[in-house]
């Protein structure tokens, strides 16, 4: 299977331009970050306390000895709790993974650290951002309350949204399109994952597309559980997402654009570049019709089978921003799973921060779009833990920043 992606890599060397226009692209999953309105809106709904009603599987509001704190609580089975507003609470778990009851100055606080680092760490003229609430909670977090840039945003569905925020100096927006196929809408309501979404940018003269996704979670990898053409909760949604996902990258990829995809895509293509299993579970081609007998093993190679032509895309090699023994363990990631001493090191404050830092985001590019560097994953350092603090205001609260390191590119066309 690495023989695919080094045929897909000179593919795309034969088609560079002997010009180039430089871009500094970023993707990053900022983990369910809301504006601070909604924050304090949400940080007092799940302040209150529940009552469980057995007999509709559902959390009233209540009190009494059988009552618990919103914190304690699956938010989405709290009656009347809106998905489109508002995340679960546990979101912020302290060292010994024990939930951490949000404080308004802590989110404060967090948005004052997500700003400052997002200023001084991410050189970056496009930034995708996945799992956030909207526009207002991206523009908060940008230098100058985000005047220096223009969106395109996910409006509607449940909270977890894709922004694309770009320098206004960069680039004009042609267009802006929700890829509602990715979304699953023919799926129950709870079995509906993220829409993708489209940015068509000309940039002197020449139209760059920024496709972004965020995709079925808890299907990572074929070394660990995460079978693709496996039953369960989770792999077979990832599943039914590979058709309109092939489909919306063809589309995009048919005309002269230069295409990036790019997100959290909670899928190690790296682990399956090196499966040896088929793409195919019947041994067929992964450019063959998607039917209930020949199910997708590698998403990866399903996706970018070659056929168009126009529509293949390579797979950037990734790096780590770390010391030579977290560069050592990025390394060691792409070929087997970290065991849970090498995860935990490679997610400390002295390396990347992050706790899923390596084998959920990445970057491809398309035709015509040169990057010889490949990607790199920032450290955010001590910013990805989170301390409960012992003041009743909150105001030593530390919350992180994110669950997700930024990843980060720079192309030229």
């Amino acid at each position: 299977m690495l023989r695919f992606a080094v045929a897909l890599s000179w593919m795309l060397a034969c088609g560079f331009s002997a010009q180039a226009k430089d871009v500094t692209i970023a993707s990053w999953n900022l983990g369910w970050h809301m504006d601070l309105a909604t924050a304090n809106q949400w940080i007092d709904l799940c302040s209150k306390r529940y009552v469980k009603d057995a007999t509709a599987d559902v959390w009233r509001e209540g009190s009494g000895p059988d009552s618990k704190p919103g914190w304690f609580v699956d938010a989405f089975k709290i009656d009347g709790w809106d998905t489109t507003r508002f995340p679960v609470c546990g979101v912020y778990r302290d060292r010994d993974n024990k939930i951490v009851f949000v404080k308004p100055a802590g989110y404060q606080e967090r948005h004052k650290s997500l700003a400052r680092y997002v200023a001084s760490s991410v050189p970056a003229d496009i930034i995708a951002f996945q799992e956030v609430n909207g526009e207002d909670s991206i523009r908060e977090i940008l230098p100058d309350h985000g005047n220096q840039y223009d969106f395109c945003a996910v409006v509607g569905y449940k909270v977890q949204r894709i922004v694309i925020a770009w320098k206004k100096s960069v680039g004009t927006k042609i267009s802006c399109a929700i890829e509602d196929p990715v979304s699953l809408p023919g799926n129950p309501e709870s079995e509906r994952p993220r829409p993708g979404l489209a940015l068509s940018l000309d940039i002197d003269g020449t139209t760059v597309r920024i496709l972004s996704v965020h995709l079925k979670s808890r299907c990572v990898s074929p070394f660990e559980n995460g079978r693709l053409a496996s039953p369960g909760d989770h792999c077979p949604i990832l599943q039914q997402q590979v058709e309109p996902l092939e489909a919306w990258i063809e589309r995009e990829t048919a005309d002269d654009a230069k295409v990036v995809l790019m997100g959290d895509f909670n899928r190690n293509f790296w682990h399956e570049l090196r499966d040896l299993s088929p793409v195919r579970t019947d041994g067929g081609s992964p450019a063959s019709p998607h039917i209930p007998a020949s199910l997708t093993n590698s998403l990866i190679e399903d996706l970018i089978d070659g056929a168009p032509a126009t529509s293949v895309m390579r797979l950037l090699d990734e790096h780590c921003e770390t010391s030579e023994v977290g560069s050592l363990l990025c390394d060691v990631s792409e070929s087997r799973p970290l065991d849970r001493e090498e995860r935990a090191l490679l997610s400390a404050p002295g390396y990347l921060g992050c706790g899923n830092p390596v084998g959920l985001d990445h970057i491809l590019v398309g035709r015509g779009v040169k990057n010889s560097q490949g990607a790199k994953h920032l450290s955010i350092s001590d910013l990805g833990s989170s301390i409960a603090g012992t003041k009743p205001d909150g105001s030593d609260q530390k919350l992180a920043i994110s669950d997700h390191c930024p990843i980060v590119a720079q192309i030229s066309y």
